[in-house]
């Protein structure tokens, strides 16, 4: 396997490990209040541990799973992107 095949699946990993976070919280539901990424990224274990890098990673990888059809946001209007709310759509 290159370096880009593994960069692919470790993306692909990631979406995952995100989507199943939003799996086992009730507001993740289509139609729920949905969840603050901070929390997810808190849930998933990539909220800051002294760095923003995981916390930007987290709404990276929500962004790209909202282009795939699979989250919505909630919150479109919130400035702060750590509070924006995600759901699945």
């Amino acid at each position: 396997m290159n370096l880009h095949q593994r960069g692919a699946e470790l993306m692909n990993q990631l979406k995952e490990h995100v989507l199943d976070t939003l799996e086992e919280h009730p507001d993740a539901e289509k139609g729920g209040a949905g969840v603050i990424q901070e929390e997810i990224a808190r849930r998933a274990g990539l909220h800051s541990r002294g760095t923003v890098e995981l916390d930007h990673t987290c709404g990276e990888i929500l962004s790209l799973l909202h282009k795939e059809g699979k989250v919505e946001c909630v919150d479109v209007q919130e400035e702060d992107s750590k509070k924006k709310r995600w759901r699945f759509t």
